[in-house]
Order: C-alpha cells, then sequence, then structure tokens
C-alpha cells in the first residue's frame, strides 16, 4: 500500500482567496480598502498561475470575490455621493453637518410623498 501523497498547495492562491472574501466583508463598510484588497485578490489571482495556463480553483474563486466586492463598493460609493448631492442642492450644504436636522427634513419628506400618494379613491 503506497502511502498519500499530499497534493502541492499554492500560497498566491490562497491569498486570492483571503483577499476576496475581506473584501467582500469591507465593501459594505470601507469601499476604499475593499478596492484596495480586491485589486490585491486579483493580482495574487493572477500569479497564482505561475507559468501555467490556468488558475487554481481557489484563485479563480478569489478572483470572482473580489470583482464582487469591487463591483459593490463602487456601486455604494456612487450611491452615496448621489445621496449627498441631493441632500445637498434639496436642503443646503450647512444642514449635512446637523444629523438630527438631516433625519427631521428627511422624515419630512418621506411624510410629504407619502401624503401625496393616491389610494385609488377607496382609502387605505
Amino acid at each position: 500500500m503506497e502511502p498519500l501523497q499530499r497534493t502541492k498547495t499554492n500560497p498566491m492562491a490562497t491569498s486570492s482567496l483571503t483577499f476576496g472574501v475581506i473584501a467582500i466583508g469591507l465593501s459594505f463598510t470601507w469601499p476604499l480598502y475593499a478596492l484596495f484588497c480586491g485589486c490585491l485578490s486579483i493580482l495574487f489571482a493572477i500569479l497564482s498561475r505561475g507559468s501555467g495556463f490556468r488558475m487554481p480553483d481557489k484563485a479563480i474563486a478569489g478572483f470572482i470575490a473580489s470583482s464582487f466586492a469591487i463591483v459593490i463598493a463602487v456601486l455604494l460609493s456612487i450611491a452615496v455621493l448621489y445621496v449627498e448631492q441631493f441632500l445637498k442642492q434639496r436642503f443646503g450644504a450647512d444642514v449635512l453637518n446637523d444629523p438630527v436636522k438631516v433625519q427631521q427634513l428627511l422624515n419630512e419628506l418621506a411624510d410629504s410623498y407619502m401624503n401625496s400618494l393616491r389610494t385609488g379613491g377607496n382609502g387605505l
């Protein structure tokens, strides 16, 4: 009976997967760090190929996870910038420094929107 042979591990593929998972977690809280970790993950995935043509499975998973994290981080950053611009135009730039005032104005805006909806004539 032959002893079991250990397969060679690829540390670049493992680090690609690790940074991809970290990037997904960071994309919802700190998008800039998620972009950094996502780019590192993609770099490690590409470097894990070595001289071969095919990436290991861990590297492919890391590549997909980091791509997903980068897309989430970019979309959330765009959404935050859009909301900030909307609030500046709607209420003025000085209001953004007072979170209580912003919350109060947003509640008033939501109430006025809900009161302007038509119910079809029968009421709710």
